[in-house]
């Protein structure tokens, strides 16, 4: 996604698409589907106002209370994937929520998931006092208010990268706090 090419604005114009494209997809009421690799790679630009989540694997539950939604391979990226998918091998709509603050923070920091073998989430969560740091400057120095609503969306972030995933929010209350961070 060119995280640093971009400035903020462009930025949360993606990340606000790809919240609705995951909102709609976990709103199925036949039953959510669910993305099997949702990272930055696979989320292409069909203009800056239009981000598409394309040619991924997509793994759709009829029944979550029932299914196992268990795989034989490990469905995900490097530091996308969120720590419960280790001990249950699940594919849930609360890793979606893990993956989607991930891309967040790549959005907001201008680096990738992993650099030099150390994971976004845990970097953003060392530094976490020092929001300034986390910020990708080139972004963050342009306004107050952009840097207003940087801040707001790490919030949001941090939310959903949380190692519980009872305490993350669903797609649809991201989605709305995305849009009152405006």
């Amino acid at each position: 996604m060119g995280g640093n090419s971009l400035d903020w604005a462009s930025r949360y114009s993606i990340a606000v698409g790809v919240a609705q494209g995951l909102s709609f997809l976990h709103g199925f009421s036949s039953g959510p589907i669910l993305l099997l690799d949702l990272s930055s790679k696979s989320i292409m630009l069909k203009s800056l106002k239009e981000p598409l989540v394309g040619d991924i694997e997509h793994y759709r539950v009829i029944d979550p209370s029932k299914s196992t939604g268990s795989f034989s391979a490990v469905a995900g990226s490097v530091g996308y994937i969120p720590p419960e998918y280790a001990y249950t091998m699940r594919v849930t709509m609360a890793g979606n929520v893990y993956s989607f603050g991930v891309i967040l923070l790549e959005l907001l920091t201008g680096k990738p998931a992993v650099t030099e073998g150390t994971e976004l989430v845990r970097w953003v969560l060392c530094n976490s006092r020092n929001q300034d740091y986390i910020l990708d400057f080139s972004a963050s120095r342009t306004s107050q208010a952009c840097r207003n609503q940087m801040l707001a969306t790490l919030k949001i972030a941090l939310g959903c990268v949380s190692t519980s995933p009872e305490a993350r929010p669903k797609m649809k209350t991201v989605l709305r706090m995305l849009l009152n961070a405006r």
